[in-house]
Order: structure tokens, then sequence, then C-alpha cells
């Protein structure tokens, strides 16, 4: 658990790649249904990431990016399946996941950094 409040915004990367998995593999969705969870999922964890987080619009941004992303190729792509759908949303929830991860400070960790300067000073 300490993982998730540590570093909330890979955590939340991790599920979103992982609830691609599992809508790739083993639900079976149209491609519609697929971008529309994805989209969801996208939106939802980046509005659970962004309070622990110092720099807000970054998870906010990249979630959007994400949801719309999902969306657009469930509603546009033509003849694409629900595995193929998920499997860009995986790979997109993992790029940017690892570029967000760098570009945000969590507070919890930050507040720890300060404790432990402030008692060794």
């Amino acid at each position: 658990m300490r993982f998730f409040r540590s570093y909330p915004f890979l955590s939340a990367s991790v599920v979103q790649a992982a609830l691609a998995l599992v809508v790739a593999l083993g639900l079976h969705l149209t491609a519609v249904q697929a971008g529309s969870i994805e989209a969801a999922a996208a939106a939802v964890l980046a509005l659970l990431v962004a309070p622990h987080v110092k720099e807000t619009v970054v998870p906010l941004a990249i979630g959007a990016l994400t949801a719309i992303g999902a969306l657009l190729v469930a509603f546009r792509a033509p003849h694409v399946t629900a595995g193929e759908v998920s499997a860009v949303i995986a790979l997109v929830a993992a790029l940017l996941g690892v570029q967000g991860h760098s570009a945000v400070t969590n507070k919890v960790l930050a507040g720890e950094r300060e404790r432990a300067r402030v008692t060794a000073a």
C-alpha cells in the first residue's frame, strides 16, 4: 500500500495498463465498449491522482489525453477490435505514465523529505 501512496501517478498508470490487459484478454466487448471503459478509467484515475501531487495539471492533462485517445480509436477508427483498442491504451498509459511520473512531485514524499531535512538540521 505504501507504493500506491508514494507513487500515485505510476500506480494509476499500472492500474490503467492492467485494466487494458483485462479488457483485451478477458472480456468479450465491442471496440466502442472497450474504448468507453478505458476512457472512463483514465478520467477517474486522473481525478484520483491530481490531489496527491503538487503539479495537478500534469495528471489531468495526461488523463484527458488518454481518455480522448481511447474514444478516438474506439469511435473513429474503422474495423478495430476491442483488443486493438485496449492494446493502444495500454501502450499510451505506459508511455505517458513513465513521462508523467518523472514530471510530478508527490506530496507525501515531499513532506517526508522536508521532515527529514528539518530534523537533520
